[in-house]
């Protein structure tokens, strides 16, 4: 009797123990949930008029990073975020919105990357993703910000897990 009651303890500790190791941890940040890569090396987060989280997976500086940013100063040449972007993503030279700010974007976050819009559960998400260096996915918040992802390490299916796309 008793050698079953600590294996069925055993058996219960162990399960427990293997469900905890998720390779993801969840992260706050405007009022929404994110799964992003566990184990991280330093977490920080700059409030105020910056309002910036950050999380580190290396020690090296300005290397393996994820950040979430506050945009809400993008200059969208006169018209609302979703507007900008799909005209940034357009090949077309007709829109309302202003055109240097749209080449203006497109100069900064555009050129060589892959981009376009990802759509779930009634949010759009525009990314560009270049080859090399950082990463960028814009979306609209809960609480109506423009929010601004960026990685340097993260690709298409890890930005999509980080989302909860996947």
């Amino acid at each position: 009797m008793k050698k079953t009651a600590l294996l069925t303890g055993l058996a219960f500790a162990s399960l427990s123990a293997c469900a905890q190791t998720d390779p993801y941890i969840t992260a706050a940040y405007s009022g929404m949930k994110f799964q992003v890569p566990g184990s991280p090396v330093i977490v920080g987060s700059i409030g105020a008029n910056h309002d910036i989280l950050l999380i580190k997976y290396s020690d090296t500086v300005g290397k393996r990073y994820i950040s979430f940013g506050t945009e809400n100063t993008l200059e969208t040449g006169g018209c609302g975020w979703s507007d900008f972007f799909e005209a940034t993503l357009s090949e077309k030279e007709a829109h309302s919105c202003d055109q240097a700010s749209v080449e203006s974007f497109k100069s900064v976050f555009f050129q060589g990357a892959d981009a376009g819009i990802w759509k779930a559960a009634d949010r759009a998400y525009y990314y560009f993703l270049p080859d090399q260096g950082s990463s960028f996915v814009f979306f609209q918040s809960n609480n109506g910000n423009l929010i601004k992802l960026e990685s340097d390490f993260l690709d298409s299916d890890g930005f999509r897990r980080m989302l909860g796309d996947m």
